[in-house]
């Protein structure tokens, strides 16, 4: 009897090793920058020291540090590397002291990109990745080719919108665009012509300018007797230094602001602005935690506001990049309806019930600015006789109107999906945090708080911790007790998220 035949025995498979993923290496050019960034830093301070201090002209020999610097860059260049490795990055550096970071995509928040006029004729760009942790970005990619660059974000959001995005915010599916005249009329209101006299100043201090130019003028008695007798001429002088600061300003904006508009992917939103430098950041906008809207005295006169957000985590970039500092520098007030509405719908404040604050905040804050003048007016006082005080007066009418002007402005409000505020004494600004975004409530009172029957409250977020903060002081206690109640269980209704 014939046996059945056996199936013959397979052999016992063998689990192939994974595919490790491709190791990728910075831009060569990136060392070009590195290095142009240090004898920015180095060789122009040390020509500064060379030409200008008054100590010995040896100290050029704080150049040479330049070589240890070039050095650092090339180590730097060589022990980058970075890998997107299925759903998260990896990336590793330093020589001695290696340190290898895991970053999961779905943590990034933005990818931020500078790209100067270099960058564009070697075909680069600089991106900043920034997550929800600290106030440094989580890596930054000094500098990596468009072709990477497309790659990273392909693999970061993957998920949030199509891979097929460019490196660019496309311009013509904005949905808000600055417009010339608007970037011209911001360099106007910003003022930042004041920051170039603190600069000035500070290094006159620094290298006593202010010696030699008296020791000049000491010299050249003839151009000193002609302001003396002509009084006009330094007031020419005066107003034309101004001019030239204001048109610096004006140049300032033109170059940083130039075709700034806002694209939205998906629920993220790009910003994009720039003239020689162009700079773009990505702003989730389910991730906003904060919106402030604020219009100075000069933006009423001209019709003009301007729109900041604050989201969850780092913002490594805020003060140096422009496009993350404002979501809208300026904009007509028919225009921030409809960015307010594709931005963050709940901003809009609609039909709501403003409530003021304690009848007696003027009094409290007019008593504040009495206490700041108690100093110089006791110095006046000591110096000039019951005379000084009359330098004071115009002083204390000032506070007093400061202080009607704010607590006029000062209110608070709630709608059915957020808590809102008002303040400002000549600038006004109205903000709006999400029930959704609030992560605590607190009850604040001092001492005077306590006598008065006053409370102050706080709404604190994922993004707390910076200059935009939502605080409503002068607060009836009683009325600060409810509110806050109030705001604890409209925020427990909803599920948290950054």
């Amino acid at each position: 009897m014939e046996s059945e035949p056996q199936p013959a025995a397979q052999e016992p498979e063998v689990a192939l090793p994974a595919s490790r993923p491709k190791v990728h290496r910075l831009h060569p050019s990136s060392l070009l920058f590195e290095i142009g960034k240090s004898f920015f830093s180095i060789v122009v301070m040390g020509l500064i020291v060379l030409f200008l201090a008054a100590g010995d002209k040896r100290d050029v020999v704080y150049m040479f540090l330049f070589v240890p610097v070039v050095l650092s860059s090339v180590l730097r260049y060589i022990t980058f590397r970075y890998s997107l490795a299925g759903d998260h990055f990896v990336i590793r550096e330093g020589l001695i002291f290696r340190k290898t970071r895991h970053v999961p995509f779905a943590r990034i928040q933005n990818i931020d990109t500078v790209q100067g006029p270099l960058h564009r004729v070697l075909g680069v760009v600089e991106a900043r990745l920034e997550t929800a942790a600290g106030q440094e970005p989580e890596a930054v990619f000094r500098v990596v080719s468009m072709r990477d660059l497309e790659r990273i974000r392909a693999g970061v959001f993957s998920g949030r919108f199509e891979a097929s995005d460019d490196d660019l915010v496309e311009a013509d599916a904005a949905f808000f665009r600055m417009r010339p005249g608007d970037v011209l009329l911001f360099g106007l209101l910003s003022q930042k012509g004041l920051a170039y006299v603190g600069g000035l100043l500070a290094l006159s201090w620094e290298f006593d300018l202010w010696d030699r130019l008296s020791g000049f003028l000491a010299e050249g008695r003839v151009a000193l007797s002609a302001i003396q007798v002509y009084p006009w001429i330094l007031a020419i002088v005066v107003l034309a230094f101004l001019v030239l600061l204001q048109a610096l300003t004006v140049m300032w904006a033109f170059l940083t602001l130039y075709g700034f508009h806002i694209v939205r992917r998906g629920d993220d939103l790009r910003t994009a602005c720039g003239l020689l430098t162009r700079q773009t950041a990505t702003i989730p906008r389910e991730r906003i935690q904060f919106l402030r809207v604020r219009e100075g005295w000069l933006h009423r006169l001209f019709g003009r506001t301007s729109v900041k957000v604050l989201t969850a985590g780092g913002d490594s970039t805020r003060d140096s990049q422009v496009s993350r500092k404002y979501l809208v520098p300026l904009a007509d007030r028919e225009e921030l309806h409809e960015v307010l509405a594709e931005v963050q719908p709940e901003a809009l404040p609609g039909e709501l019930e403003w409530q003021g604050v304690h009848p007696r905040a003027r009094g409290r804050m007019f008593r504040k600015w009495l206490v700041a003048l108690a100093i110089p007016a006791g110095l006046l006082l000591r110096d000039a006789g019951w005379w000084g005080l009359t330098a004071v007066a115009p002083l204390i009418f000032l506070a007093y109107l400061l202080a009607s002007l704010r607590a006029r402005r000062l209110g608070w409000a709630v709608s059915d999906k957020a808590v809102f505020l008002r303040d400002g004494r000549l600038a006004h600004t109205e903000s709006c945090v999400r029930f959704a975004k609030i992560q605590s409530v607190v009850f604040n009172q001092t001492p005077f708080d306590r006598r008065l029957g006053m409370a102050r409250l706080q709404v604190d977020t994922a993004g707390s911790g910076s200059e935009l903060a939502f605080v409503i002081p002068y607060l009836d206690r009683g009325v600060a007790s409810e509110l806050m109640g109030r705001l604890r269980r409209q925020a427990a209704a909803y599920e948290f998220t950054w």
